[in-house]
C-alpha cells in the first residue's frame, strides 16, 4: 500500500503541442506516453477508482480525497496494486459511476510531475502533481504549483475543480436530477400505518432500533430508512404539528439550528459536495407522513445518479443502514460538541 500527499491542479488546454514546447523551454524531461483507463465507482466519501495501464500486468486501486476547487489543492491518496483478475470482481461488486479513457504524456520538472492528457469525450487537459517530501511541505508545494501555472501562461479561467470521472458523469447524464421512484411504494402506503411514525419514534426511546441519531430540546434527527442517498436524515419536532406555521418561535429556531447541525455532521461523516434540504407538505407534494412536519437533509455528490433509478427503479446505496447509523451518530456527537469545527 502506498500513501501519497500531493498538491494537484487541473486545467483545460487548447494546444498541447504549444504547451510541450513551453515545458521543454523550462527544462522538463519527457518520460513517455501511456494509455490509461480509469473506472470510477460511486462511493459515499472521497473518490475510488481502478487504473488500468495498457501493457501492464497489474492495475492500481486508488482512493483519494481532494477538495473540489479550481486552484491548486492538497490530495491525499492510498494506492494498492492489484492483479488484473481482481479488477472484474470489483467492477461487478461496486456501482460504476464513469469510465475515463485517456492518453497521458508525462513530464518531470524537479518534484513536479506534469501530465498532458487527451481524454476521450472531454478534450485536452494539463494536470500538475507536486510531490511533498521532507524538504517540500504542503505550503511550498502550493507555491510551486502556482508559480508553474504562471510560467505556462495558464489563467484561473482555465482551471477545473473536478476529476475526469466527475466531468464524464456530468456530461453523460445531462441535468442532475435526484430520481427516487422506489419511494412511491412507501409514500402511497404510508397512510396505512397506524398512528404517527414520528411520534412513535420519539416516544418509544428505542433510538438504535429506530435509527434516531440525535435528540435536542424540541426536535430530533432520524435516519431515513428509505433514503434518496447515503446519509439522508430527517429533522422533526417532538410536537405533533403538520406545518411550520404551527411551531412556536423556540421550536422554529431549534428546528433550523438542528438542520444546521445535521449539515455539519454529514459533512464530517461523508464530505458531500452539496445538499438538498426541503420539506414536503401534503401527500401531493411527496410527503410520506403528512401530519407530522419533518425536514429532509440529503447529501449530494456530483454523478450520484445513474441509470439504475431511472430504468430499474433501484437506487444503489453503498453503505449498510446500520453502518450509516453508527457513522452519523458519531459525527453528530462531534458536531454538537464543536469537535468537528
Amino acid at each position: 500500500m502506498e500513501k501519497k500527499l500531493n498538491v494537484e491542479v487541473k486545467a483545460r488546454i487548447a494546444d498541447l503541442d504549444k504547451l510541450k514546447k513551453k515545458l521543454g523551454e523550462l527544462g522538463a524531461e519527457e518520460k513517455g506516453t501511456l494509455r490509461q483507463t480509469d473506472t470510477y465507482f460511486s462511493v459515499g466519501k472521497g473518490r475510488l477508482k481502478i487504473r488500468e495501464v495498457e501493457g501492464l500486468g497489474e492495475a492500481e486501486l486508488i482512493y483519494y480525497e481532494r477538495e473540489d476547487k479550481a486552484s491548486p489543492r492538497p490530495c491525499e491518496a492510498l494506492i494498492a496494486r492489484i492483479p488484473r483478475g481482481a479488477v472484474d470482481v470489483l467492477k461487478k461488486a461496486l456501482p460504476v459511476k464513469s469510465v475515463v479513457r485517456k492518453e497521458r504524456s508525462i513530464f518531470e520538472l524537479g518534484p513536479i510531475e506534469v501530465h498532458l492528457d487527451d481524454v476521450e469525450g472531454l478534450g485536452t487537459f494539463l494536470e500538475l502533481e507536486v510531490r511533498t517530501s521532507p524538504g517540500i511541505d504542503e505550503h511550498k508545494a502550493l507555491d510551486m504549483a502556482v508559480d508553474l501555472l504562471a510560467k505556462l501562461g495558464i489563467g484561473s479561467e482555465d482551471l477545473v475543480p473536478y476529476s475526469y470521472g466527475d466531468l464524464l458523469a456530468e456530461k453523460g447524464s445531462g441535468m442532475r436530477v435526484l430520481w427516487a421512484p422506489w419511494r412511491m411504494v412507501y409514500i402511497t402506503r404510508a397512510h396505512e400505518m397506524k398512528g404517527c411514525l414520528f411520534c412513535r419514534l420519539h416516544e418509544e426511546e428505542k433510538d438504535e432500533e429506530n435509527k434516531v441519531i440525535y435528540r435536542g430540546r424540541t426536535c430530533f434527527v432520524v435516519l431515513n430508512v428509505y433514503p434518496y442517498n447515503t446519509g439522508h436524515v430527517m429533522v422533526a419536532p417532538y410536537r405533533h404539528v403538520a406545518y411550520p406555521t404551527d411551531l412556536t418561535d423556540e421550536e422554529l429556531l431549534d428546528l433550523w439550528k438542528t438542520v444546521n447541525l445535521a449539515i455539519g455532521a454529514i459533512q464530517l461523516a461523508y464530505g458531500p459536495q452539496g445538499f438538498n434540504i426541503g420539506i414536503n407538505l401534503g401527500r401531493v407534494a411527496g410527503a410520506g407522513v403528512e401530519d407530522h412536519l419533518h425536514v429532509h437533509v440529503v447529501p449530494r455528490w456530483l454523478g450520484d445518479t445513474n441509470f439504475m433509478p431511472v430504468l430499474a427503479s433501484t437506487k444503489v446505496i453503498s453503505q449498510h443502514i446500520d453502518e450509516m447509523y453508527r457513522a452519523l451518530k458519531d459525527a453528530f456527537a462531534k458536531a454538537a460538541s464543536g469537535e468537528g469545527n
